[in-house]
């Protein structure tokens, strides 16, 4: 903004110096004119002259050409080749100054108003930007933590439900174990149980068995004591269970 009205500054002086200097420039064009003019109708007086005192002697019409030459001169001499008009340079600068006021009371403020309402704008969008910028690279990172986060858990996670499994599995062996042993033992004493009574019905069977064939044999009846005899003999014989 300081650049812009350095030049437009610079640019009021240019146009003030060419409204100073024009004037002078148009006066000094008017006065060369004149002066060819004046050289013009000086010859056409001359040739003039010269036709109508055709008589006259050579020394008299050398003399009249060179006063008129010398005339001539004179008036080249007197008029200036760059004159300075100072009434046209006061009204000029007058004008300039007006043209100035105008411009500084109307123009300028508009025209400055609005380049500072650009540049505000400018530098209030950059700032949203810059903050949009700050802001998404925060969001951006807070997302990543909760990525991390996230990741870190579900390790967790797994690692304990790896170590659950396991520790579940392992109580179902030893479950399994236990219940296996427990099975065997109820197995060995529903079989030991089973040869008992097996056992006891076979010696029942041999009893009976043993006082028919006595009773057959003998052909009498046995008393209880022979009983218990024949039962003690018949359970001798028998293999032994260990």
């Amino acid at each position: 903004m300081k650049r812009l009205l350095a030049i437009s500054s610079l640019t009021l002086l240019a146009s003030l110096v060419l409204l100073v200097v024009s004037p002078a420039r148009s006066l000094a064009a008017q006065d060369e004119v004149t002066v060819v003019d004046a050289r013009a109708d000086a010859a056409d007086s001359e040739d003039g002259d010269h036709d109508h005192d055709h008589e006259g002697d050579d020394h008299g019409h050398d003399e009249a050409a060179g006063d008129e030459h010398g005339h001539g001169d004179e008036d080249h001499a007197a008029t200036p080749l760059l004159s300075f008009d100072g009434g046209s340079a006061i009204w000029n600068l007058i004008i300039f100054l007006c043209v100035l006021a105008i411009l500084s009371k109307f123009v300028w403020p508009a025209v400055l108003g609005g380049l500072q309402a650009r540049e505000e704008k400018i530098r209030e969008d950059l700032e949203s930007a810059e903050k949009a910028s700050a802001e998404a690279k925060q969001m951006l990172s807070d997302y990543q933590l909760k990525l991390d986060e996230a990741a870190g858990q579900v390790q967790t996670m797994l690692a304990d439900a790896r170590r659950d499994a396991e520790a579940n599995g392992q109580k179902i062996v030893d479950a399994a174990k236990v219940e296996a042993a427990a099975q065997r033992e109820r197995a060995l004493s529903d079989i030991e149980n089973a040869k008992k009574v097996a056992m006891a019905e076979m010696a029942g069977q041999t009893s009976k068995l043993a006082m028919q064939v006595a009773r057959s044999v003998v052909g009498r009846e046995l008393s209880a004591d022979d009983h218990a005899d024949l039962i003690r003999q018949s359970m001798e014989r028998l293999p032994s269970q260990n």
